[in-house]
């Protein structure tokens, strides 16, 4: 009995987990998006962008077959990932001093996964999103919570921007230094970024499932 209590049991959850996956899109954001970081120094501000942005949207199936961008509900889970050594920052030796910094070689991705959504009513082609996610820098994990500027382009492109300011000792992180250690840098940097979905990605998503 106990056995096919258990069997029962495991089918239900892997039925539950099948239709799930049937009724979830997940779209790729298109190649133009972009992330950086911006930071301060004692010498002159810095900045720093990746050369590889692997970022995806799970779309709720049936909200997404009619989807605006002022219907947000049809976000299910917004997940993001960067390698740390394909951020660049113009100049070899930063390069170097920030993997160490965010402990590349143990902690070779930075990711964040959204959580919460909210959105604050706008116009039909504009809306802002009030956001909470985890962000996982060096191996550790932060809450996070900002707003993200949604807007609808005249060719259906659903582009996403925003900026969240984080301080590098929150995750464990020494401000990396440079120049022989002359060049000292601010606590708080800013992530910026630029998500684009487009229409014709999110017809494919529907369409695969």
């Amino acid at each position: 009995m106990k056995i096919a209590a258990r069997f029962v049991t495991t089918a239900l959850a892997l039925a539950a987990a099948a239709a799930g996956a049937q009724n979830t899109a997940r779209v790729n954001v298109a190649t133009d998006s972009k992330l950086w970081i911006d930071g301060t120094s004692n010498l002159h501000a810095w900045s720093c962008k990746t050369d590889k942005l692997d970022a995806a949207i799970d779309l709720d199936a049936a909200a997404a077959t009619s989807l605006n961008v002022a219907t947000p509900n049809a976000v299910k889970k917004v997940e993001v990932k960067i390698p740390v050594k394909a951020l660049h920052c113009n100049h070899a030796g930063m390069d170097g001093n920030v993997y160490k910094a965010l402990k590349g070689d143990q902690s070779a991705e930075i990711s964040y996964i959204m959580a919460t959504l909210e959105a604050v009513p706008g116009s039909k082609d504009q809306v802002t999103l009030k956001t909470t996610g985890t962000l996982t820098v060096a191996g550790k994990a932060n809450q996070i919570s900002m707003e993200i500027e949604t807007t609808r382009l005249a060719d259906g492109t659903l582009r996403a921007t925003g900026s969240v300011p984080v301080k590098m000792t929150d995750f464990g992180i020494q401000p990396p230094t440079a120049i022989f250690g002359r060049l000292k840098c601010g606590d708080e940097v800013k992530v910026n970024f630029e998500l684009n979905v487009g229409a014709k990605a999110v017809a494919a998503a529907l369409n695969d499932r």
